[in-house]
Protein backbone atom coordinates (compact mmCIF):
# COMPACT_ATOMS: atom_id res chain seq x y z
CA UNK A 1 0.00 0.00 0.00
CA UNK A 2 2.65 2.34 0.62
CA UNK A 3 4.39 1.75 -2.19
CA UNK A 4 1.41 2.33 -4.35
CA UNK A 5 1.18 5.64 -2.47
CA UNK A 6 4.40 6.39 -3.34
CA UNK A 7 4.40 5.73 -6.90
CA UNK A 8 1.23 8.23 -7.30
CA UNK A 9 2.93 10.83 -5.65
CA UNK A 10 6.08 10.47 -8.25
CA UNK A 11 3.70 10.82 -10.79
CA UNK A 12 1.61 13.97 -9.63
CA UNK A 13 5.06 15.64 -9.34
CA UNK A 14 6.74 14.52 -12.79
CA UNK A 15 5.42 17.34 -14.84
CA UNK A 16 5.86 20.15 -12.43
CA UNK A 17 9.86 18.57 -12.53
CA UNK A 18 9.30 18.24 -16.41
CA UNK A 19 8.40 22.16 -16.61
CA UNK A 20 11.52 23.24 -14.45
CA UNK A 21 14.36 21.90 -16.91
CA UNK A 22 15.41 24.47 -18.62
CA UNK A 23 15.37 24.58 -22.43
CA UNK A 24 19.01 25.39 -23.51
CA UNK A 25 19.07 29.05 -25.78
CA UNK A 26 20.10 28.11 -29.45
CA UNK A 27 23.27 28.80 -31.08
CA UNK A 28 23.41 31.59 -32.86
CA UNK A 29 25.45 33.44 -35.57
CA UNK A 30 25.66 37.17 -36.72
CA UNK A 31 27.18 38.26 -40.00
CA UNK A 32 27.43 41.60 -41.91
CA UNK A 33 26.19 41.58 -45.68
CA UNK A 34 26.70 44.28 -48.14
CA UNK A 35 24.99 44.65 -51.67
CA UNK A 36 26.14 47.35 -54.45
CA UNK A 37 24.03 48.14 -57.80
CA UNK A 38 25.06 50.51 -60.13
CA UNK A 39 23.40 52.62 -62.55
CA UNK A 40 23.82 55.58 -65.02
CA UNK A 41 22.15 58.84 -64.03
CA UNK A 42 19.16 59.77 -65.71
CA UNK A 43 18.54 62.93 -63.80
CA UNK A 44 20.31 65.73 -62.94
CA UNK A 45 19.91 68.67 -60.71
CA UNK A 46 21.82 72.13 -60.98
CA UNK A 47 21.65 75.40 -59.82
CA UNK A 48 21.84 78.57 -62.59
CA UNK A 49 21.32 82.01 -61.75
CA UNK A 50 22.11 85.99 -62.45
CA UNK A 51 24.20 88.44 -60.17
CA UNK A 52 23.77 91.95 -61.72
CA UNK A 53 25.66 95.08 -60.33
CA UNK A 54 24.42 98.84 -61.04
CA UNK A 55 24.59 102.12 -59.28
CA UNK A 56 20.78 102.38 -58.03
CA UNK A 57 19.25 99.36 -56.59
CA UNK A 58 16.18 99.71 -59.22
CA UNK A 59 18.53 99.67 -61.99
CA UNK A 60 20.58 96.46 -60.63
CA UNK A 61 17.23 94.73 -60.18
CA UNK A 62 15.70 95.76 -63.78
CA UNK A 63 18.93 94.36 -65.42
CA UNK A 64 18.53 91.21 -63.07
CA UNK A 65 14.65 90.46 -64.06
CA UNK A 66 15.55 90.89 -67.60
CA UNK A 67 18.25 88.62 -67.40
CA UNK A 68 15.86 85.68 -65.64
CA UNK A 69 13.39 86.28 -67.81
CA UNK A 70 15.78 84.85 -71.23
CA UNK A 71 16.87 82.14 -69.42
CA UNK A 72 13.28 80.87 -68.32
CA UNK A 73 13.53 80.92 -72.07
CA UNK A 74 15.78 78.79 -73.16
CA UNK A 75 14.17 76.45 -70.13
CA UNK A 76 11.37 76.70 -71.22
CA UNK A 77 12.99 75.68 -74.64
CA UNK A 78 14.66 72.58 -73.39
CA UNK A 79 10.82 71.64 -71.58
CA UNK A 80 11.95 71.69 -68.30
CA UNK A 81 8.75 72.14 -66.57
CA UNK A 82 7.80 74.80 -63.65
CA UNK A 83 7.65 72.14 -61.33
CA UNK A 84 11.40 71.28 -61.85
CA UNK A 85 12.38 74.93 -61.31
CA UNK A 86 12.74 76.38 -57.67
CA UNK A 87 14.30 79.59 -56.76
CA UNK A 88 16.94 78.30 -54.33
CA UNK A 89 18.66 81.91 -53.59
CA UNK A 90 17.23 85.76 -54.13
CA UNK A 91 19.10 88.70 -52.56
CA UNK A 92 19.22 92.50 -52.84
CA UNK A 93 22.84 93.96 -51.30
CA UNK A 94 24.92 96.97 -51.29
CA UNK A 95 28.27 97.02 -52.52
CA UNK A 96 31.00 99.17 -50.38
CA UNK A 97 33.61 101.45 -51.47
CA UNK A 98 36.35 100.15 -48.71
CA UNK A 99 38.99 102.18 -49.86
CA UNK A 100 39.35 104.82 -48.30
CA UNK A 101 41.54 105.13 -45.18
CA UNK A 102 40.24 108.81 -43.71
CA UNK A 103 38.27 106.60 -40.60
CA UNK A 104 35.07 107.27 -42.02
CA UNK A 105 32.52 104.34 -42.42
CA UNK A 106 32.62 102.47 -45.90
CA UNK A 107 29.82 103.88 -48.09
CA UNK A 108 27.76 102.42 -50.77
CA UNK A 109 29.20 102.31 -54.08
CA UNK A 110 26.30 99.81 -55.80
CA UNK A 111 24.12 97.63 -55.36
CA UNK A 112 23.84 93.86 -56.31
CA UNK A 113 21.00 91.60 -57.10
CA UNK A 114 21.53 87.87 -57.06
CA UNK A 115 18.48 85.16 -58.31
CA UNK A 116 19.25 81.51 -58.98
CA UNK A 117 17.14 78.23 -59.91
CA UNK A 118 17.76 75.14 -58.82
CA UNK A 119 16.61 73.07 -61.71
CA UNK A 120 16.19 69.41 -62.42
CA UNK A 121 17.06 68.24 -65.96
CA UNK A 122 16.33 64.52 -67.26
CA UNK A 123 18.15 64.57 -70.64
CA UNK A 124 21.71 63.69 -69.48
CA UNK A 125 22.54 63.38 -73.01
CA UNK A 126 21.37 67.04 -73.53
CA UNK A 127 23.12 68.67 -70.64
CA UNK A 128 25.91 69.84 -71.84
CA UNK A 129 24.05 71.80 -74.35
CA UNK A 130 21.67 73.26 -71.61
CA UNK A 131 24.50 74.96 -69.88
CA UNK A 132 26.16 75.88 -73.04
CA UNK A 133 22.84 77.60 -73.47
CA UNK A 134 22.19 78.96 -69.99
CA UNK A 135 25.56 80.97 -70.05
CA UNK A 136 25.21 82.14 -74.12
CA UNK A 137 21.59 83.88 -72.18
CA UNK A 138 23.37 85.73 -69.40
CA UNK A 139 23.81 83.08 -66.56
CA UNK A 140 26.83 84.05 -65.08
CA UNK A 141 26.37 81.86 -62.03
CA UNK A 142 26.63 77.61 -62.56
CA UNK A 143 27.19 75.18 -60.01
CA UNK A 144 26.09 72.48 -57.52
CA UNK A 145 25.91 69.69 -60.37
CA UNK A 146 24.30 66.71 -58.65
CA UNK A 147 23.89 63.54 -60.77
CA UNK A 148 20.81 61.15 -59.34
CA UNK A 149 18.29 59.13 -60.86
CA UNK A 150 14.54 58.99 -60.93
CA UNK A 151 13.95 55.75 -59.87
CA UNK A 152 16.33 55.02 -56.97
CA UNK A 153 14.35 53.47 -54.50
CA UNK A 154 14.47 50.59 -56.91
CA UNK A 155 17.83 50.18 -57.08
CA UNK A 156 18.13 50.75 -53.32
CA UNK A 157 15.82 47.76 -52.89
CA UNK A 158 17.98 46.09 -55.39
CA UNK A 159 20.92 46.41 -53.37
CA UNK A 160 19.20 45.89 -49.99
CA UNK A 161 18.30 42.32 -51.14
CA UNK A 162 22.00 41.46 -52.45
CA UNK A 163 23.28 42.47 -49.32
CA UNK A 164 20.77 39.89 -47.20
CA UNK A 165 21.98 37.15 -49.97
CA UNK A 166 25.07 38.16 -48.47
CA UNK A 167 24.63 37.78 -45.27
CA UNK A 168 23.01 34.57 -45.61
CA UNK A 169 25.92 33.35 -47.67
CA UNK A 170 27.82 34.48 -44.74
CA UNK A 171 26.42 32.19 -42.17
CA UNK A 172 26.20 29.21 -44.21
CA UNK A 173 30.06 29.78 -44.83
CA UNK A 174 30.12 29.94 -40.91
CA UNK A 175 27.88 26.87 -39.84
CA UNK A 176 29.07 24.40 -42.44
CA UNK A 177 32.71 25.50 -41.01
CA UNK A 178 31.94 24.75 -37.44
CA UNK A 179 30.05 21.55 -38.66
CA UNK A 180 26.53 22.36 -38.90
CA UNK A 181 23.69 24.06 -40.73
CA UNK A 182 21.30 27.66 -40.37
CA UNK A 183 18.04 27.88 -39.26
CA UNK A 184 15.58 30.05 -38.96
CA UNK A 185 16.70 33.65 -39.21
CA UNK A 186 16.23 35.95 -36.12
CA UNK A 187 17.01 39.56 -36.87
CA UNK A 188 17.65 41.34 -39.50
CA UNK A 189 18.84 45.27 -39.44
CA UNK A 190 19.95 47.74 -41.74
CA UNK A 191 22.92 50.13 -41.90
CA UNK A 192 22.10 53.96 -41.47
CA UNK A 193 21.64 56.45 -44.15
CA UNK A 194 22.22 54.42 -47.53
CA UNK A 195 22.94 57.01 -50.32
CA UNK A 196 24.32 56.95 -53.82
CA UNK A 197 27.88 57.11 -54.65
CA UNK A 198 28.85 58.95 -57.58
CA UNK A 199 31.46 56.79 -59.46
CA UNK A 200 33.84 57.87 -62.27
CA UNK A 201 32.54 57.70 -65.64
CA UNK A 202 33.17 58.75 -69.32
CA UNK A 203 33.50 61.98 -70.85
CA UNK A 204 30.01 63.38 -72.48
CA UNK A 205 29.64 66.53 -75.19
CA UNK A 206 26.22 67.15 -76.26
CA UNK A 207 25.99 67.70 -79.74
CA UNK A 208 27.03 71.40 -80.76
CA UNK A 209 27.94 71.74 -76.86
CA UNK A 210 31.13 73.61 -75.20
CA UNK A 211 30.61 71.75 -72.20
CA UNK A 212 32.09 68.18 -71.74
CA UNK A 213 30.15 66.60 -69.02
CA UNK A 214 31.24 63.64 -67.13
CA UNK A 215 27.63 61.78 -65.94
CA UNK A 216 29.92 58.55 -64.44
CA UNK A 217 27.27 56.07 -62.71
CA UNK A 218 25.93 55.96 -59.06
CA UNK A 219 26.73 53.18 -56.71
CA UNK A 220 23.55 52.26 -54.47
CA UNK A 221 25.08 50.28 -51.13
CA UNK A 222 22.62 48.84 -48.67
CA UNK A 223 24.55 47.08 -45.21
CA UNK A 224 22.35 44.71 -42.96
CA UNK A 225 23.06 42.80 -40.28
CA UNK A 226 21.55 39.25 -39.94
CA UNK A 227 21.28 37.19 -37.13
CA UNK A 228 20.31 33.27 -37.60
CA UNK A 229 20.50 30.34 -35.72
CA UNK A 230 22.73 27.35 -35.71
CA UNK A 231 21.43 23.82 -36.08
Amino acid sequence: MRRLVFCLLLAATMPSLAADVVQPDPALVSVTGEGTVAAAPDMVTVTVGVVTQADAAADALAANNSAMARLNDVLDGFDIADGDRRTSNFNVSPQYDRRSNDGRAPEISSYEVSNQLAIRYRDIERLGELLDAVVAAGSNRVNGLTFGNVDSATYMDEARQLAVENALHRARLYAEAAGGRVGRVVSISEGGGPQPRPLAGRMMMAEAAAVPISAGENEYRAVVSVVVELE
